[in-house]
């Protein structure tokens, strides 16, 4: 008859080798994003510094326990949009990342970074959640974002942050 000890330690090192593998499945989500920031030759430094941070940071949360799960997710649909954007953007004004603070790119920024911050107010507001889980879910927004906003500059990095905030803060102050 097997050990109950060796028995116990073999079924948690399986169970923690399963949370594992649950966590590291959204490396088949971030790791495209990143790769189609990397494609540009100009956005090479900025998908780096951001798309590090958010596959480490997407999986430790995923693997901690279910709200990050939660959190990651809805993250990663606000900070979608925005990255979507901006990458057509560039596209369409080459020249939007030379802009300064005040420019057309900084609002549209802005702007998108509203549309974020309301899609994680709903989704936060869908699940009843804590507020640190908003601070974890509004970072992976963030970073996914800044996939694509970092290339415009600071600006309309800090743009989409402050969108966000206005954006949650509205969706809040608005719903019953």
């Amino acid at each position: 008859m097997a050990n109950l000890e060796s028995l116990t330690a073999r079924s948690l090192c399986y169970y923690e080798l399963g949370r594992l593998r649950m966590a590291a499945r959204v490396v088949l989500v971030v790791l495209p994003l990143v790769a189609v920031c990397l494609l540009d030759r100009e956005g090479r430094k900025a998908g780096i510094c951001c798309g590090v941070p958010l596959l480490l940071g997407s999986v430790l949360l995923r693997f901690r326990n279910r709200a990050g799960v939660e959190s990651v997710t809805t993250g990663l649909l606000a900070g979608t949009l925005p990255l979507a954007a901006v990458l057509l953007l560039m596209r369409v004004d080459p020249g939007c990342a030379k802009a300064g603070v005040f420019s057309f790119c900084a609002g549209f920024s802005l702007l998108l970074g509203a549309g974020a911050g309301a899609v994680v107010a709903l989704r936060e507001r869908a699940r009843s959640s804590s507020a640190d889980s908003w601070l974890f879910t509004a970072g992976i927004a963030l970073l996914t974002a800044g996939l694509g906003c970092a290339r415009l500059g600071l600006a309309s990095l800090v743009g989409v942050a402050l969108g966000m905030l206005f954006g949650r803060y509205r969706v809040r102050r608005s719903l019953p």
